[in-house]
């Protein structure tokens, strides 16, 4: 028998304790799929505006993140500490903030929406702690984003079939023991409906789109391990319905994050994309007229429309009233809409979890922008794929962050939770980049081995860095 020759350092090698079926991974999916494919105004019976399935299902990930912490022997060095730590304040803010409101009493009406705001905070922040500590490698990672775009993808195609049919094609939908927590309401602009998809209102699915937008356009230009269908097709879906949403905020938040990628692209890319909006733009116009002046008279009552306004006098307004409780607030999701709707969702925080909870809601978006964006940049190239990656996800965060100045985004559940996901998905890209160099590029299924530091995946289902029974690290 012949000796065997020396190992390639750079062979493809699936690693020792390969993700199962149980894993972090697979619970977010399932997360997602609750989130962006279960209409968010369906709750069960029993529970009330508490029993959203994806409130449920975030607080069990809560439970998790929290148990495997309980229970490990060893110092957590998964995801960025920032980003960890930044989340864990945040919860405390918002409970200190709900301890300050009940102690000196609320009204009846803003106790049910206190309570059911704790636990929908508690389960957006256990949801980003599981995705920043608990993806155990670069390609679950990427499995995870490509899971974000397809779902979202298809959230993209119900709005067009909604466009289209003029309607809603949600009143049908009855599920055994849940009903309706308020109603989906399908409003229109011009002689066209805006579309919501599962969302409670338009201006939610506006997050969605744009949120989702930069890391399919990413996807589609990098991923190319994949066919071009399964790479193309999210990204049209999310662009075309960006088209047809009648909403300025999903022209204003894909635009953020569409001029965040194209610094990074090269000159040839540009011109491909340039081209295919040109000739989507081209087919929109002729095959649905009416649209293009629909579009335009949205941007030329900027500035002079009612909700405009109304977001100018709210900023002296909500000053007024946060100053009552100026550093906690009066508990989240105790100011109801028929008090005053802000329209922004900072002003909104400022009010609720007061100057302590607002300041440490922007250092988790500003965080979660600095992890993605300084993690790539630090990767050598030729990883344009992993490089890509970090820039998109990046430019879905700042959408977010900027579309949250023009509604009240943590009052609704899809918005809210995109957001703290992809704050867990900046920080995981941060601390899989460090413990794996050789992060996922085209056909690269998982890390190059001889390459991997401290963090290398556990068995399936447990924390990055949890000992094994065998005392392997």
């Amino acid at each position: 028998m012949t000796a065997p020759g020396p190992r390639n350092p750079y062979a493809l090698r699936r690693p020792p304790h390969a993700p199962a079926a149980g894993d972090v991974v697979s619970f977010l999916t399932v997360y997602l799929i609750l989130t962006l494919a279960v209409p968010s105004y369906l709750t069960l019976s029993a529970l009330g505006s508490m029993g959203r399935p994806s409130t449920l299902w975030a607080l069990l990930g809560l439970f998790w993140w929290f148990f495997e912490r309980l229970r490990r022997t060893t110092r957590l060095n998964a995801g960025s500490r920032a980003v960890r730590w930044i989340l864990l304040l945040f919860l405390a803010a918002v409970l200190v903030s709900y301890a300050v409101s009940n102690l000196q009493g609320i009204p009846p009406s803003e106790s049910s929406p206190a309570d059911s705001g704790m636990l929908r905070v508690a389960g957006w922040v256990g949801i980003a702690l599981l995705a920043n500590d608990g993806i155990s490698s670069p390609g679950r990672w990427l499995t995870l984003v490509r899971r974000l775009t397809l779902i979202s993808g298809l959230a993209g195609l119900l709005g067009l079939a909604q466009f289209l049919a003029g309607q809603s094609l949600l009143e049908w939908l009855s599920i055994p023991g849940f009903s309706a927590d308020g109603g989906h309401e399908v409003s229109s602009r011009g002689d066209f409906i805006r579309p919501s998809g599962t969302a409670t209102q338009p201006l939610e699915y506006a997050v969605v789109l744009s949120m989702a937008l930069p890391l399919a356009l990413t996807l589609a230009l990098t991923d190319k391990d994949r066919s071009p269908a399964a790479r193309w097709l999210p990204a049209a879906a999310l662009a075309l319905a960006c088209l047809m949403s009648g909403s300025r905020s999903a022209f204003i938040g894909a635009a953020v994050g569409v001029l965040v990628l194209i610094p990074t692209w090269p000159s040839a890319v540009r011109i491909r994309v340039l081209g295919a909006l040109t000739v989507m733009l081209g087919l929109v116009y002729v095959s649905v007229p009416g649209i293009a002046g629909t579009i335009r008279g949205m941007f030329q009552t900027l500035g002079n429309d009612s909700s405009s306004l109304s977001r100018t006098e709210s900023y002296v307004v909500a000053a007024e009233i946060a100053s009552r409780n100026l550093f906690f607030g009066r508990g989240f999701g105790t100011f109801l809409p028929n008090y005053r709707i802000f329209d922004n969702g900072y002003l909104t925080a400022l009010v609720e979890v007061g100057l302590a909870g607002l300041a440490l809601l922007v250092l988790l978006l500003a965080s979660g922008v600095w992890a993605a964006l300084s993690t790539a940049y630090s990767l050598a190239p030729p990883r344009s794929l992993a490089r890509a990656l970090g820039t998109g996800l990046a430019a879905a965060i700042l959408a977010g962050a900027v579309l949250l100045s023009f509604f009240d985004g943590l009052n609704f559940p899809i918005s809210a939770a995109l957001l703290f996901l992809a704050a867990g998905l900046a920080g995981a890209y941060r601390g899989l980049a460090r413990a794996h160099p050789g992060f996922p590029e085209p056909g690269l299924g998982m890390f190059q081995p001889g390459m991997a530091g401290p963090g290398v995946p556990g068995p399936a289902g447990r924390l990055p860095g949890k000992p094994s029974p065998s005392g392997e690290q």
